[in-house]
């Protein structure tokens, strides 16, 4: 069954719980401290499987803004100085498409969020990034909240739930398209009721300060809460012109969403963890450098598949073979007394030749024949794991294509045996966070050629991520303020002579 692990970030707290599917198998509590960071380690030694990170912090940041529509990489690099505008201190940062103008010049309509105090995300990163852990992505509770409100018919509303650790969490929909969020711890001692009735006051003041709901628009709010906490809630909030309440029992929500569980409280943690390993978004605050391990983990996941796939086709093709032995059956039983009659035969006339023996030669020429059949198929665990565990140490390689061919028209080198077929890899990839340093990226690609010739591998560069001839021009790299330089590579590989 498939195995994840779920982390829910607050300020100075980190719940983890291990899934097995969709049944909890454990859950653990870390604080913001050394000790902590110790315990969360040790937990990860032993959670070798895909890990969702979900946050609900109150440093976290809406901007909604009109920009020009462009494509390709003009427009990420229009993004890029949108988040250096808007969030330069930290990488935990996206851009969501809300809408295209349907007028004028039709730009988009963008929603730039940021995580703006990575200090709280960077120990426990830290430490997944040091154990290798399988990171899929960087979440907050607004970004995966929106499939709660999708088929409501409000096109102004206000989703109200309580998260135990991080607080009351107010995210504001138009036209089912997020908008704004507010986050408010709750202090101890003051009842849920309380800061409900308190902050649903100043949000709705603050949504008409702000023209986010129109003048005259009455505001929709969904309450997601355990019953006897709506129940009292109902009686301190009378219905009105102004704002109309609809109160969601949790209980009832997890039935609608499949999900097995008991609450005893308004806490809908688990309700958002449920919702994000089922639907995870798309975009995410990660980067490619966090998400690196994840992605070598779909890789090898890629090429165990593949062997077990050829395991399979080679026991279809046995079964196969059976069957068709067992439709010759009858031919068979009508040859055995041809065969008895042929072997009499046969002995007779060996009886006739002189006794000898096979040669030694023969059979040394038998035995080397079939070693040299061996080596004309070797198993994809030889020839591509050991390229596998390279990328692993060269991170800043990021594999896009990968594809695998026999040729026995390949140049032969010195060292290797020419009578065998060569295991031609393709690599394409690009070199990511050399920060412009074009030098420093062609070496780091070198070291990594020069690695895969050490283990017996030849490598050609098929495509160069950067002309450095006398005849090149560094204008080809206009447009790549991402950071990156494609390059591909042809690795071919035959058996040491």
């Amino acid at each position: 069954m498939h195995r994840t692990l779920l982390l829910f970030l607050s300020a100075g707290h980190l719940h983890a719980q291990c899934m097995s599917g969709k049944n909890i198998t454990a859950q653990h509590e870390f604080v913001d401290s050394p000790e902590g960071h110790e315990k969360f380690a040790a937990l990860l030694d032993s959670a070798k499987c895909p890990t969702y990170l979900l946050v609900d912090l109150i440093e976290e940041d809406f901007r909604q803004e009109s920009v020009p529509h462009l494509g390709g990489s003009m427009r990420a690099t229009q993004l890029q100085r949108k988040f250096e505008q808007f969030y330069r201190g930290t990488p935990f940062h996206q851009a969501t498409l809300l809408q295209r103008q349907a007028s004028g010049r039709r730009d988009d309509d963008m929603l730039f969020s940021a995580l703006t105090n990575p200090a709280l995300l960077t120990p426990w990163l830290n430490t997944l990034l040091a154990k290798h852990t399988p990171l899929v992505g960087i979440y907050s509770v607004p970004q995966i909240s929106a499939p709660l409100v999708k088929d409501h018919p409000s096109k102004h509303l206000l989703l109200i739930s309580w998260e135990k650790a991080a607080g009351l969490r107010q995210t504001y929909f138009s036209d089912h398209r997020l908008q704004i969020s507010r986050l408010t711890p709750i202090h101890s001692g003051v009842p849920f009721q309380d800061a409900v009735v308190t902050e649903l006051s100043r949000t709705y003041q603050y949504l008409k300060s702000l023209s986010l709901l129109p003048s005259g628009q009455p505001l929709d709010v969904r309450l997601l809460g355990h019953s006897q906490d709506l129940s009292e809630l109902q009686t301190r909030f009378p219905e009105g012109a102004n704002i109309r309440y609809e109160y969601v029992d949790l209980e009832d929500l997890a039935k609608q969403l499949k999900i097995d569980r008991r609450f005893t409280d308004s806490d809908a943690s688990q309700i958002f963890l449920h919702q994000l390993v089922s639907k995870p978004p798309v975009a995410s605050y990660a980067n490619a450098s966090h998400v690196h391990h994840y992605q070598l983990w779909q890789l090898r996941r890629a090429f165990n598949l593949c062997s077990a796939t050829l395991l399979l086709v080679s026991l279809l093709w046995g079964a196969a073979d059976i069957w068709q032995s067992k439709l010759g059956q009858e031919e068979t039983d009508s040859l055995k007394t041809q065969q008895h009659l042929i072997a009499e035969a046969t002995k007779q006339i060996s009886a006739t030749f002189p006794k000898t023996d096979a040669s030694a030669l023969d059979m040394k020429t038998a035995v080397a024949t079939m070693h040299k059949l061996d080596q004309y198929s070797p198993t994809p665990n030889e020839v591509l794991v050991p390229v596998s565990m390279l990328l692993e140490r060269f991170p800043r390689i990021w594999l896009s294509q990968l594809a695998w061919q026999m040729s026995a028209a390949e140049p032969v080198a010195s060292g290797t045996q020419a009578d065998v077929p060569a295991q031609i890899i393709s690599i394409e990839g690009h070199l990511g966070n050399f920060d412009y340093n074009y030098r420093a990226a062609l070496e780091y690609l070198e070291q990594f050629q020069q690695e895969l010739t050490r283990q017996g591998y030849q490598v050609k560069m098929a495509k160069r991520p950067l002309d450095v001839s006398p005849a090149g021009s560094l204008s080809d790299q206009q447009g790549k303020d991402d950071g990156n330089l494609d390059f591909a590579l042809k690795i071919s590989w035959r058996p040491p002579a």
